[in-house]
């Protein structure tokens, strides 16, 4: 027989524990981390609906870049590699990218691959925002700015650029 007059502290349905004057709606065990849905892509999408086995934590090497590349890498550059049991996806660390949600995973059949791709995709990213910042005398968006900082601190002209 249910009792109505049960207060709602006591109550075995409810899984919340009441404190009177207590002004707080999250429960002080739990975390919340901002996660980024900036993202919708075919990357993604292939990724979060497959079945990633594994999770690398790996770096960006110079020779990682084509031999003949307009612009190659000159330092180290921590990336991720999501293994889909199908392909490798290869991105660089969002710590180090100031537009965190703009970056998108490239792929390949094998690591190695997929590191000469995102080798490949970076320096393309560098060639866009110097022809960006070129054409608007330097007054660029300042995230774009600093991707082009960071990108610029980490990459020289290859062999295959134009002078």
């Amino acid at each position: 027989m249910p009792q109505d007059d049960r207060p709602l502290a006591e109550d075995i349905t409810t899984p919340i524990k009441i404190q009177p004057g207590l002004d707080r709606a999250t429960p002080e065990d739990w975390t919340w981390k901002n996660i980024s849905t900036s993202q919708p892509n075919a990357a993604v999408f292939h990724i979060s609906h497959s079945e990633s086995t594994r999770v690398l934590v790996d770096v960006l090497r110079p020779s990682d870049s084509a031999p003949d590349a307009n612009f190659v890498l000159k330092k180290e550059v921590p990336i991720v590699i999501l293994d889909s049991l199908d392909k490798y996806w290869a991105a660089e660390s969002r710590t180090q990218m100031p537009l965190s949600g703009v970056r998108v995973p490239v792929e390949g059949d094998t690591v190695a691959e997929a590191k000469r791709a995102l080798a490949a995709d970076l320096a393309a990213q560098l060639r866009l925002l110097l022809l960006l910042s070129s054409s608007h005398k330097g007054k660029i968006a300042p995230a774009l700015l600093k991707n082009l900082e960071y990108l610029s601190s980490c990459m020289e002209p290859g062999p295959g650029s134009a002078g």
